[in-house]
């Protein structure tokens, strides 16, 4: 009996501190928890743009599952409203809608610039396809229509909303929403000259991918002489 008890007193004394190192201390801030866990990664809200004082909009599924639409949110009240449901971001001849993979507004908030169909340039998915959708007209039409599918980079608005600019093949254009006019500000882009874009070494060693931006009035700058 005495031996029995001894042998139950060893036991422990060998199991516990072993059960004891196993379970994981959430009192510790570790190297593996940081980087390897995932434990204090942040919760990301799909494609979250503020609209207006107040207001946002954010990527959701749409209620039938094709597609997504655009919802807008007022932050005080938490009312929801679709302001642009994933139907009315179907091309002419296309049976399904635009897979939204980033969007901006336009300053006035009457027209919507979808980025899809994205390819991956380095770490990231910079180059793709934009399209523009007009709320008044609901005219949905793609920008760089001659282009090669999936070559447009880094598409912005004008401040007026009237015009787009972009990124394709190392140069530069802009191109006019009502006129459908496409003006290449810069013609010398090649493997070697790049415009509107950085090089690999930027993207990693600083972060810099986009390399061009409108002007606050959006007008062109001067010529120099």
């Amino acid at each position: 009996m005495r031996a029995r008890l001894l042998y139950a007193v060893l036991f422990l004394f060998v199991c516990l501190p072993a059960a004891a190192q196993t379970a994981e201390d959430t009192t510790l801030v570790t190297l593996d928890r940081l980087f390897a866990s995932g434990y204090f990664g942040g919760q990301g809200v799909g494609g979250l743009r503020w609209t207006d004082a107040g207001h946002y909009t954010r990527i959701e599924p749409a209620a039938d599952g094709n597609g997504t639409d655009l919802v807008r949110y007022d932050a005080a009240t938490g009312d929801r409203e679709i302001l642009v449901a994933a139907a009315r971001l179907v091309p002419d001849g296309a049976d399904e809608p635009l897979a939204i993979e980033d969007y901006a507004w336009s300053d006035d908030g009457r027209r919507l610039l979808v980025f899809t169909n994205s390819q991956r340039v380095w770490r990231l998915n910079t180059r793709g396809d934009y399209w523009v959708l007009d709320l008044d007209d609901n005219r949905l039409r793609q920008i760089g229509r001659d282009a090669t599918p999936g070559t447009l980079m880094f598409a912005k608005f004008s401040p007026d909303g009237d015009r787009v600019a972009y990124v394709r093949e190392n140069n530069v254009y802009v191109e006019h929403l009502v006129t459908g006019a496409i003006t290449a500000l810069t013609t010398d882009g090649s493997r070697t000259t790049i415009n509107g874009t950085f090089d690999w070494v930027y993207e990693e060693e600083f972060g810099l991918r986009d390399g061009f931006r409108w002007s606050p009035d959006g007008a062109p700058a001067p010529s120099r002489r």
